[in-house]
């Protein structure tokens, strides 16, 4: 059965494109954290992303699965396609933004990795 889902989201990623494949998974709060102790048996497919609204903040995942959708206190993630998305960054220079969106709260930066490749000489 072929069905579109429209999930409103306090927040959008700003990496989620249409054609990205959408997943949830059940969460437990332990120590004030959200984890998922099912491990990947837990994690359910809900489809493609096929519209994304970052003003009314929404999204449209359509699919063809017969699955419960997921409620506000599980978590949602996404997945690129290896095959348009497999790349490196090519050429001379590069510019990359660190933006914390909690303004009430300050956050840590642990690493950070770059794998570059010069495009011609």
């Amino acid at each position: 059965m072929s069905y579109i889902l429209q999930i409103e989201l306090k927040h959008i990623n700003d990496s989620l494109a249409i054609g990205d494949t959408v997943y949830y998974s059940a969460t437990q709060t332990i120590n004030e954290f959200s984890v998922d102790i099912t491990g990947t048996e837990g994690i359910i497919k809900i489809g493609e992303c096929s519209a994304i609204n970052r003003e009314e903040g929404f999204i449209r995942v359509s699919g063809d699965l017969n699955i419960d959708p997921p409620t506000a206190n599980q978590y949602l993630f996404f997945s690129k396609d290896n095959a348009a998305n497999l790349s490196t960054i090519k050429g001379y220079y590069a510019e990359v933004k660190i933006k914390n969106d909690n303004k009430t709260t300050d956050s840590e930066l642990f690493q950070i990795t770059l794998n570059a490749t010069q495009s011609s000489k």
